[in-house]
């Protein structure tokens, strides 16, 4: 199946069982749990309980050595920049569907969501650094434009994920405020929390995280050859010794509160993507928690 063809078919697969369900999600795009887009700067104040600590304006803080935050005028369109992870580690599959599948499946949902709203959407391809970025635009056509180039996707430097890299990169070629979706398996060398909490300072990040079952539980395979999907490095090992699988196991926790608490530290707000996951859903779930969420705060607010 060539890729435009390819992507009408996902397209149709995924309208037919989720669209009157997003239906209404973004209560006009200024209210959505997606918060904001375009936004321009308005004012600073001083800061007060419950305002959100990423608003703060350190430069005017330091100065007055009051904090003060900054308020903005909110415009109704929503601009989304899709952060993809295209690493080989994202091809890995222990079940039917492997994770490259289900950023897809993301992908094209939330990209075909945005357009039935009159939004723009675009995005970032990467690897070992940004190899293609796909400036934002609205309509249906985007999605295909998005999704063809995920098909066609070939690294132009083939190298282990560097995710400082990546973030870093963002920041600089992104401009006015938007909806970052950084859409990973957060496979990569440390060193990217201090760049992913100074893209999240500037924008509304969201972190996608794909994940397979067999990341965090290894069942009794026997001898097996493990291969690093990035560096090609192998070993050798005996999946049957449960003492393996412990420690495989403590290693995977240790790694998944590692992760949680880069994200609580940063303030960005994490999805996690299963492959045993049913893409839809835990979309809509996430997006509750964000409503909810949001409704809480505005009634805390004096």
């Amino acid at each position: 199946m060539s890729a435009p063809r390819a992507s009408e078919a996902l397209l149709a697969r995924l309208d037919l069982r989720i669209a009157r369900r997003l239906e209404g999600l973004l209560q006009g795009d200024h209210k959505s749990p997606f918060r904001g887009a375009g936004l321009d700067l308005a004012d600073l104040r001083e800061y007060q309980f419950h305002d959100d600590v990423r608003r703060i304006d350190w430069n005017v803080t330091a100065r007055t050595q009051i904090p003060h935050v900054r308020e903005y005028i909110e415009d109704r369109e929503v601009t989304a920049w899709f952060l993809l992870d295209m690493s080989p580690s994202v091809d890995f599959e222990s079940v039917s569907v492997s994770k490259r599948a289900v950023l897809t499946d993301f992908t094209a949902m939330m990209c075909r969501f945005l357009a039935r709203r009159g939004n723009r959407a675009g995005a970032l391809l990467f690897s070992g650094g940004v190899d293609r970025q796909i400036p934002a635009r609205g309509g249906r056509r985007q999605t295909h434009v998005i999704l063809d180039a995920m098909n066609l996707y070939r690294a132009n430097r083939p190298a282990p994920t560097d995710l400082a890299r990546v973030l870093f990169e963002t920041a600089q070629m992104l401009g006015r405020r938007a909806l970052v979706f950084v859409v990973s398996d957060f496979i990569s060398p440390e060193g990217w929390e201090k760049p992913l909490g100074q893209l999240a300072a500037r924008h509304d990040v969201v972190a996608v995280r794909l994940t397979d079952p067999f990341e965090v539980r290894m069942p009794n395979l026997g001898l097996i050859t493990f291969q690093d999907s990035e560096t090609g490095e192998q070993l050798f090992v005996d999946t049957h010794d449960p003492g393996f699988r412990r420690r495989f196991t403590a290693a995977a926790e240790a790694r998944e509160e590692q992760l949680r608490a880069i994200f609580d530290r940063t303030g960005v707000d994490a999805l996690e993507l299963s492959t045993e996951d049913d893409v839809a859903d835990a979309v809509l779930r996430f997006a509750d928690m964000r409503k909810h969420r949001a409704k809480l705060n505005a009634g805390a607010a004096p």
